[in-house]
């Protein structure tokens, strides 16, 4: 009997878009949702599937529970976020009022001698800001180093070089030429000379 009462059901139900008695305790979380019938079990219990957001089981319900309509219930609307009150909200913000020009100059004018006047301040405030401690130790350091300086340049200042004197050439002394004497060409009888006789005595007149 059970089983021809679900094959009924099943031809009935399945694929049906369906709503949940919201009377019973047990079916109230469903109340804003529509489910889908899958199919009925041999228990004659419906398995639906609803359209929650992150649910995607199948519950098996008793179909004296179940009230079938042609298309998804609209849910109703969430409550919209309630505003924030005024004290909370963060303050808007207020913007300086624009100088006005000055008579008879253009705006084009008017802003150049606005940065004139800013850039003849700053070097005024420049002058006049305290120095730092390592601007002051830098002052010292170059104040030392002026007044050490005449001294330690006359000091290492090398000492100017001597021009220097070539030495003069000793003088040469050139010995006369002596003419060697003539070498006789005949002897004392009268008999000419042999060439090494010749010689000979040409030998002997230097020595």
């Amino acid at each position: 009997m059970s089983i021809e009462r679900a094959e009924k059901l099943k031809e009935l139900l399945t694929d049906k878009f369906v709503v949940v008695d919201a009377d019973v305790p047990e079916l109230r979380r469903f109340e804003n949702w529509t489910g889908k019938v899958r199919t009925v079990n041999m228990n004659c219990r419906a398995l639906v599937e609803f359209d929650g957001p992150v649910d995607i089981g199948w519950y098996d319900i008793d179909p004296d529970y179940l009230k079938v309509v042609d298309a998804p219930v609209k849910k109703a609307p969430a409550p919209a976020a309630k505003a924030a009150p005024a004290a909370n909200a963060a303050p808007a913000e207020v913007k300086p009022a624009a100088k006005p020009a000055a008579a008879g100059k253009s705006p084009l004018d008017a802003i150049r001698a606005q940065q004139a006047a800013k850039a003849g301040a700053a070097p005024a405030a420049a002058g006049t800001a305290k120095p730092s401690p390592l601007d002051m130790i830098r002052k010292q350091q170059a104040a030392k180093a002026a007044a050490a300086s005449p001294v330690e340049t006359a000091s290492a200042a090398p000492a100017a070089p001597t021009e220097a004197v070539a030495p003069q050439p000793a003088p040469v002394v050139v010995p006369p030429v002596v003419a060697p004497k003539p070498v006789p060409a005949t002897g004392l009888d009268g008999k000419p000379l042999s060439k090494l006789d010749q010689i000979r005595m040409q030998g002997a007149a230097k020595k």
